[in-house]
């Protein structure tokens, strides 16, 4: 394989993988808004577990850092408490 073969590869790559990241990203921030923005506390009850699963993946897949996704679990967490 040229080089030149190889660097569009790299880059199809790149941009996929950037494309399942933002993906990632882009969910987490739109339940962390819906979970904001919910008065009743069932629906904040029911968007927890999705939420924290959401994070987990990204943090398996390594989009967000550990210590990233710890401290929006927390906080989460404690607007969940204090609702």
């Amino acid at each position: 394989m040229s080089k030149k073969q190889r660097n569009r590869k790299t880059i199809a790559q790149n941009k996929r993988n950037r494309m399942i990241n933002r993906r990632y990203i882009s969910t987490i921030k739109t339940f962390f808004k819906l979970f904001n923005l919910s008065k009743d506390k069932n629906e904040k009850e029911s968007l927890l577990p999705k939420l924290n699963s959401i994070i987990d993946k990204a943090v398996k897949k390594n989009v967000i850092h550990k210590n990233t996704a710890a401290r929006k679990k927390s906080r989460i967490s404690r607007l969940y408490i204090n609702s």
